[in-house]
């Protein structure tokens, strides 16, 4: 028995399906969002942490790939096809693995408390700490137990069809395996009964009737 088990069909008052749907079109409209926030001029700084044009680049072409795969996982959950949903699943764990490895640049890159001169005469120089950094992370933490759930939800989903098109398959399989059996047993009556018609046609001894030993 494997240690993760599937989620049931139904969480609460809503279906797996419907969840999974949810989840699929929260991560389009993040996609779309991330999209429409890049700009490859100039750098922009998000709860105190400095993103770079390439970075914000690197970003939006991730979150541009995003969108197809985000459309192809809600095909697959609204029709139950499982190729659909592993795909999206496999775009899922690339994100975690992103969001982890920038949590881990945010973490190493963290700086601390230092004097910030200023840029025009007569201003009085500030005191920087790093707690602006430390925001990001919690929200890049709760980002990354996001995606998690998210994963956990949509396998869960994928293991759910996998069993439910199992199911189908026997249950569409006993009709035709009744048909074959009795298919076969017909044949095999049929073929005892022109043997019993061969055998008294002989023992009567009919005119004209044909028969053979082998037949017997």
């Amino acid at each position: 028995m494997s240690l993760l088990q599937p989620a049931p069909a139904v969480i609460g008052a809503f279906s797996l399906t419907a969840i999974v749907g949810l989840i699929v079109l929260g991560h389009f409209i993040f996609c779309v969002a991330i999209l429409g926030n890049v700009d490859s001029e100039k750098s922009i700084t998000v709860s105190g942490v400095e993103l770079s044009t390439m970075l914000q680049c690197a970003a939006g072409a991730f979150c541009l790939l995003g969108l197809p795969l985000t459309i192809h996982g809600g095909i697959g959950a609204i029709y139950r096809i499982p190729s659909h949903l592993n795909t999206y699943l496999m775009y899922l764990a690339v994100s975690l693995v992103a969001g982890a490895s920038f949590l881990i640049s945010v973490a190493a890159n963290q700086r601390p408390c230092h004097t910030r001169q200023p840029h025009v005469p007569g201003e009085m120089a500030t005191m920087v700490c790093g707690l602006p950094s430390g925001s990001a992370m919690v929200l890049l933490a709760i980002f990354l137990v996001v995606v998690c759930v998210s994963m956990y939800l949509v396998w869960s989903l994928t293991e759910n069809t996998k069993k439910s098109l199992q199911t189908d398959l026997f249950r569409y399989q006993e009709p035709l395996q009744m048909k074959a059996q009795l298919g076969e047993e017909a044949m095999a009556q049929a073929q005892r009964n022109a043997r019993g018609g061969v055998a008294a046609a002989h023992r009567g001894a009919i005119p004209g009737a044909l028969w053979n030993a082998a037949a017997l």
